[in-house]
Order: structure tokens, then C-alpha cells, then sequence
């Protein structure tokens, strides 16, 4: 609508010939991103993250406060908490948990995660022995060979969308497209993904997308300046003389670079060579002398710049400029960006939660209905009026927490928000990685150790007084109230 000279509208519609025009379809995303040119963004991503620093830190980074997470299992019983922590030990290892035998647990949720990242999504297939086969991206796919009913996105679903079966591929002699190998039904498949739609995507996309050219570019520049450093080193040494004492060859004050400093002693009389690779001394006329050519590469406005665009590359994995170079801000704004990072990372560790729920689950339910099972689990679990439902819930995945950047003031704040309730020990232990009640388990055997060894183990700061001692004085005080009375 338009009054006069005003627009009544959105702008982001209009095109106004000054920038790229504005979209006019919403398309489902598999039509967006159609299986070759999913393809394409994952190859890139790899061969970035196998050249590029930048990609590669960047993604380490995101893995080490996203995937590390560690098992914690709690019922009050300890027969059932003793059987289940050591059947999780026991598969944690690398020739009982991965087909392969090549990773332990923790190093392939890691990988499960790095491959998401990279490409969108990955998969575990469960398989005989309690065992996780891995799946790469592209290695779910409408494979050469396929049945009709499996979509582009590698994907047999239904009328409403959802999955039934994936289409599990191998690695063929044709790099454009793998080969079609079986169909794998859902409820044997461990499946996550990075999603931005709703209904209108099958398969996930990988976070680095929208940095991948901006990456390239940093890349291609950094080589460019570093080409432009080395071209000011190899011609960077003058030789000047005094316009009287030349012949006219290089010109009344006229000066020559290393390349051609024998040239310069015939004209002058001068009997020097300059060796790059060692150090020289040079014997100069009256009136010579010699200079270091200096060049300001790279530039301080490059430097600065750059320090942008790998800002906004970072973006793509909500890593903050501080994890990058902390010399660039105050400890407060680290704190501060430690912080917003957590709050950004809190739904991708969720989403690794759900998935090492479903692994758990899985193990525990194959253990619970095996009847040849030497760990005894469903009969002592029942014995104490326990099902299968009750075990698997009992299992909790902590992530690793951040770590501490000023121990000392970091714990003095848990310590103050504890003692006026606006914090607890437990989600404090956590927030670091930590467990309290296996902390008070090791405190208790250290302390029942230094009992018997005779040697004292004091326990709290200096000059306070401990749990212990608080826990007796009000016990005393209680006695001498009710004696009074």
C-alpha cells in the first residue's frame, strides 16, 4: 500500500534492484539441497577440515564442549548401582562396543559428532553382540541399485514423512554416487542430525555451511600475503653509493638489490656476494653504504581485518573471538563469553544426551532379556522390585562442564550461591564435569584410609569449621536445649 510518498510493507519483499532479489518460493529442503550438491558441501567441508587450521581448531573446540560426556548411574541400591557401572566399564571398551574394534566409547561419540558437524547427520546401526556399527552421512543415500520406494534423501518414509527404513550404502568405484547395500528398518538405527526446518527436511545440514566461503577466502588470503612476504624477503637488500663514484651503468643514485650485487662491486670496485643463507661481511667504498628494504606484510589493517572475518566464520559454531585469542579481551569478557557459549552449546550437548540415552537404553535392554547373560541384572533388579523402565532411567550422561579459568574466585561464587540457596553442590559439580556424591564416595575412602593409617586428613579452609564439627555442635546444642527443658 503507498500514500503519497510512503510505503506501507515489508521491505525484505521488494526488490529494489540494489541487492539480490528476494526469494519467491519456500521449497522443501531436499529440493534446496539436492543429494549432488549435499554431496559437494560435505566434500568441501572435509577437504577444508583437512587444510584449513582455522576449520580444524574450530571444530575441535566444538567437540570438546559438546560430545565428552561421562556415565553416571544412581538407585540407592548398590547391587544394582555396583552391576550396572561395570557393565558400562566393560562396553566402553573398544572390542566391545565398535564393530570395528578401533574406538573406544567416548572417541566414537566424538567422531559421531565431528561427522554431523561436517556433514549434517550420522548414524550408529545396532548389531549383534551389542556392537555399533558407524554410518557416514553420505553413505545413507539413494544408492546405485536402490528400490523405487527409497527418496532422494536416501529415506523409505511414509505418507506423513516419517522414517521407516534408511538405505545403507557402501563405498563403490563411482565418487559420484555409492552403491546401494540394504535397507535398515529404524528401530535398528541410532539417528542425529543438525535440522533448521520443521517437516520440510529430511536429512540434517552441516552448521559450517554458511562459513565455508568465508573460511575459503581468510585461506586464500593469508597464502597471498604469505606469497607477498616472501617476494619483499628475496628482494629486500639495497646497495647505495655516492653519485660521484659511479659510471653511469645503474644510475647517479641509483641502487641494486641482492640479486644483483655482483654487478654493483664492478661498477664500484667493491668485491662482495651476498649469501642468503649465511651471514655477511661486507667490505664497502667510501661513500657506499647498505640498507634492509622494509615492508609492512601483512599489513595492520589486514591483520585487524582478518581478525573480523575469522570472527564471523567462528559464528557458524557460536565459538566466541576470546577462545580464539584471549589477549584480546579483559578476563570479565571472557567470563562473560564463557557463559553466552554455554548457553548456545546447552541443546547440542541435549542432543548428544538423547543419543547416548538411546545407546544406553539399548545395552541395557539387550543385557535385561538375555537370558544367558553372566551379569545377572534382570534378577537382582527385580528382586528389588525394579523393571527395565526404572534401570534405564536410573542412567544419566553429565557432560564434561567447562573448565575453570580463575579456580579460586570461580569457587568462592558456587560456595556463596550455595549457602544462600540460590545454587546446590550437585549442579555446581556438574558445571565443571564433576559428580559430588562420587567426590564424597573417594572423600570417604581417602578419609577411611587415613583413619586407619593413623594420619589426619583435614578437611575444609583454614580457621572454619567443617561439616563434622557443625553437625556436633548442633547435636550438642540439642541436648543441652532439651536437658534445660
Amino acid at each position: 500500500m503507498r500514500i503519497g510518498n510512503f510505503h506501507f510493507g515489508y521491505d525484505a519483499v521488494e526488490d529494489k534492484q540494489r541487492r539480490q532479489a528476494p526469494q519467491t518460493r519456500v521449497r522443501h529442503e531436499s529440493d534446496v539441497l539436492t543429494d549432488s550438491k549435499r554431496r559437494r558441501l560435505q566434500a568441501t567441508a572435509q577437504e577444508q577440515m583437512r587444510n584449513h587450521a582455522l576449520v580444524a581448531w574450530m571444530v575441535r573446540k566444538h567437540l570438546d564442549y559438546v560430545s565428552k560426556f561421562h556415565f553416571s548411574f544412581r538407585t540407592g541400591d548398590t547391587n544394582i548401582d555396583a552391576i550396572v557401572n561395570r557393565i558400562f566399564r566393560w562396553h566402553g571398551r573398544p572390542g566391545n562396543l565398535d564393530f570395528g574394534g578401533r574406538f573406544g566409547r567416548d572417541e566414537l561419540f566424538r567422531l559421531f559428532e565431528l561427522e554431523k558437524v561436517l556433514c549434517g547427520d550420522a548414524a550408529f546401526i545396532k548389531l549383534e553382540g551389542m556392537k555399533l556399527q558407524a554410518v557416514e552421512s553420505d553413505l545413507i543415500a539413494q544408492g546405485i541399485g536402490a528400490p523405487e520406494s527409497v527418496n532422494t534423501s536416501g529415506l523409505v518414509c511414509d505418507q506423513y514423512g516419517r522414517v521407516k527404513e534408511y538405505a545403507i550404502c557402501r563405498r563403490g568405484t563411482n565418487s559420484s554416487k555409492p552403491d546401494y547395500d540394504h535397507l535398515e528398518p529404524v528401530s535398528n538405527i541410532i539417528f542425529d542430525a543438525y535440522w533448521t526446518r520443521f517437516s520440510s527436511q529430511f536429512r540434517g545440514v552441516s552448521p559450517l555451511s554458511v562459513a565455508i566461503n568465508t573460511v575459503q577466502d581468510i585461506h586464500e588470503a593469508f597464502e597471498f600475503n604469505l606469497i607477498k612476504a616472501k617476494m619483499h624477503a628475496l628482494f629486500g637488500v639495497a646497495v647505495m653509493r655516492d653519485a660521484n663514484g659511479t659510471d653511469g651503468q645503474f644510475g647517479g643514485a641509483g641502487g641494486a638489490t641482492a640479486e644483483t650485487a655482483s654487478a654493483t662491486a664492478n661498477a664500484t670496485g667493491s668485491s662482495f656476494d651476498l649469501n642468503p643463507r649465511a651471514i655477511n661481511i661486507v667490505d664497502l667504498n667510501p661513500g657506499e653504504k647498505m640498507e634492509i628494504l622494509e615492508s609492512s606484510t601483512p599489513s595492520a589493517e589486514f591483520v585487524e581485518g582478518s581478525y573480523l572475518f575469522i570472527q564471523i566464520a567462528m559464528l557458524a559454531l557460536d565459538i566466541p573471538v576470546t577462545a580464539f585469542d584471549s589477549r584480546r579481551a579483559s578476563f570479565s569478557a571472557r567470563i562473560a563469553d564463557l557463559n553466552e557459549y554455554e548457553v548456545s552449546s546447552d541443546y547440542k550437548r541435549t542432543k548428544n544426551r538423547y543419543v547416548r540415552q538411546a545407546y544406553s537404553d539399548w545395552v541395557l535392554e539387550q543385557i535385561w532379556n538375555d537370558p544367558a547373560s553372566p551379569w545377572g541384572l534382570k534378577k537382582i533388579a527385580s528382586g528389588a522390585g525394579m523393571g527395565l523402565r526404572d534401570v534405564q532411567e536410573g542412567v544419566e550422561w553429565i557432560p564434561s562442564g567447562s573448565p575453570w579459568l580463575d579456580k579460586g574466585a570461580q569457587v568462592s561464587g558456587d560456595q556463596l550461591a550455595i549457602s544462600i540457596g540460590l545454587d546446590n553442590a550437585i549442579d555446581a559439580a556438574r558445571r565443571r564435569g564433576g559428580d559430588v556424591f562420587a567426590n564424597i564416595d573417594k572423600t570417604a575412602q581417602v578419609m577411611a584410609y587415613a583413619k586407619e593409617k593413623g594420619v589426619p586428613m583435614p578437611m575444609g579452609m583454614p580457621g572454619a569449621r567443617t561439616v563434622e564439627e557443625i553437625v556436633q555442635q548442633e547435636v550438642a546444642a540439642a541436648k543441652e536445649n532439651d536437658s534445660g527443658q
